[in-house]
Formats: structure tokens, C-alpha cells, sequence
């Protein structure tokens, strides 16, 4: 069972890639899982998420989507990812920190900390989304299926600048796509509130909600 894009090119030629949605699903499903385990040290969430949004793009286009193709581009990611990793692992601290004072009702200022504590924290999950997955398009096509190559290692590593100010530039030029992100991380945030088991599938969520953003901005 699959479906296929509407879309069809002006040419009259059919290049739409038919998609199997079980199989789409699925494949969502154990990234998503393998994103979560490499992110727990929170530094490696850029590097995490970045292999991630790549795996999904290779499956949709019908690449190599194997499990050892997702860890070779996570180890290819890392390298270069630290500073933004700390960034948002230090962020990440200072939010949950936020909340559990909120809960306790020792939080001061807590009218007006709190509601920006939320808009920071959707505006960074977004602009990291878009990063990671602006990624790979400075890394080079290579990444995650030949890591024996030194010139890819370097190009992949140097990458992360870029990959930033790209995802700067689109999430403000693109903000359509931004709001898309936002909706995903609202309903990220409502599935856990209504079952707190299932924070296992919001990391597959906001990969596959990362890819389809970027997918439409270029066909855009």
C-alpha cells in the first residue's frame, strides 16, 4: 500500500517516489528510538538529530537507510557539534529548572519568566530543528555511506557553521515551515502530558515533521 505526491511535473514525466506509509511509520518509529538513546548525554541532541533528519531524507528518496548508515552520520556529526551541543544541553537545564521551580511555585517573577521560558524554548527547538536538518546539505551527500574517507570527515565537521546560519535564515524566511515545527513540538509536548511513556516516539515526530518542513521548502 503506498501513496504518491499530487504534485506532477509540468514536463508531463512522473518522478514522484512512492511511499509505503507502514513502512514510513515504522522506519519513524526506530530513528526516532535510536535518536532518543543518542541524545541522552544532551550534548550529542545536534548530532542525534542531524543523523536522524538524514536518515528519514535517505529513506524517503530510497537510499541506503540502514542502521549502520544512521550511526556513520552521527559519527560523522559530532565532530563539529560540540559548541551547539553544550548550548542546548545548558539550555535544556535551565528550562527543566524553570518548570520544576514553576511547579513548586518558587519560581520569581513567575508571571513573566515563565511565558518566555516557553517562547525561548520553542523558538531554540525550532532553529535547532532546522539546523540539524540543514545539515547534511553542507556536509556533502557522502555522509553516512562511506565514513573511510578523510575529506568527508572534514567537510561534514566544518559544516555546522553553515548549517546554523542556514537554519537562522529559513527559519525567519520560511516562517510558514517554522509554524509546521511549532505545531509538532505543541503536539510533542500534549502526547506526553496525556501519557508521560510516550516520550519514546517524540523524537521520531520531530524528525519526521523536520524532514517534511525541509522537503517542502525546496520543492517551494
Amino acid at each position: 500500500m503506498s501513496f504518491m505526491d499530487s504534485t506532477t511535473p509540468a514536463s508531463g514525466r512522473d518522478d514522484r517516489i512512492p511511499v509505503n506509509r507502514f513502512a514510513l511509520f515504522s522506519e519513524t518509529l526506530l530513528a526516532g528510538l535510536l535518536v532518543l538513546v543518542l541524545s541522552l548525554p544532551l550534548v550529542t541532541i545536534p548530532a542525534a538529530y542531524a543523523a536522524g533528519i538524514t536518515h528519514l531524507e535517505r529513506h524517503l528518496s530510497g537510499r541506503d537507510d540502514s542502521i549502520r548508515a544512521l550511526w556513520g552520520t552521527f559519527r560523522s556529526a559530532l565532530p563539529g557539534s560540540w559548541k551547539l551541543g553544550i548550548t542546548t544541553a545548558a539550555a535544556a537545564v535551565v528550562i527543566v529548572l524553570n518548570l520544576l521551580l514553576t511547579m513548586v511555585g518558587q519560581l520569581p517573577g513567575q508571571a513573566v519568566v515563565l511565558p518566555a521560558t516557553l517562547i525561548l524554548a520553542a523558538a531554540g527547538a525550532i532553529l535547532l530543528l532546522r539546523t540539524a536538518a540543514a545539515w547534511s546539505d553542507f556536509a556533502g551527500p557522502a555522509v553516512g555511506a562511506d565514513q573511510s574517507t578523510k575529506a568527508t570527515g572534514t567537510k561534514a565537521t566544518g559544516a555546522w557553521p553553515a548549517a546554523l546560519a542556514a537554519g537562522k535564515a529559513l527559519s525567519l524566511r520560511d516562517w510558514t515551515g517554522s509554524l509546521l515545527l511549532a505545531a509538532a513540538l505543541f503536539a510533542a509536548v500534549v502526547f506526553v502530558w496525556m501519557l508521560a511513556a510516550l516520550f519514546v516516539v517524540v523524537p521520531g515526530t520531530l524528525i519526521l515533521a523536520s524532514a517534511s518542513v525541509k522537503m517542502r521548502s525546496t520543492r517551494a
